[in-house]
């Protein structure tokens, strides 16, 4: 099982408000507040195809401020075929979303996306 692409870019910031606020002001990126699912307050948007999110990074030094979100049909299928290892239980985003969390081979964090009400992709 392949990805279907590149279907999002997730942020952490210390402070999510701010670094929205700078990112629709400087590339008009019209992130909005959002809360949904088991996920914190947070700013996200669908903009010129691919989804963007800002979340509340916690204290200490950044490890993850970008990561990638790509879109897979299934995420425990795509588990099972490339042997990755998940690093939480797949989160339930509401509305169909699940996302799950992996490692690439550098330690740098990957996130699968898959909406199961929808399917693929996002905008269909």
């Amino acid at each position: 099982m392949k990805i279907k692409g590149l279907g999002a870019l997730i942020f952490y910031s210390p402070d999510p408000e701010k670094f929205a606020a700078f990112y629709q002001e400087k590339f008009g990126i019209p992130f909005a507040l959002q809360r949904h699912g088991n996920i914190p307050e947070h700013y996200e948007c669908d903009f010129e195809g691919l989804h963007y999110a800002v979340l509340k990074r916690k204290p200490g030094p950044p490890v993850h401020s970008v990561v990638p979100s790509f879109h897979v049909a299934d995420i425990e299928e795509f588990l099972q075929q490339t042997g990755m290892q998940r690093l939480h239980p797949i989160m339930d985003l509401g509305e169909g979303s699940f996302v799950c969390s992996v490692n690439d081979l550098d330690g740098n964090m990957i996130r699968l996306w898959m909406n199961k009400r929808f399917g693929f992709p996002l905008n269909s």
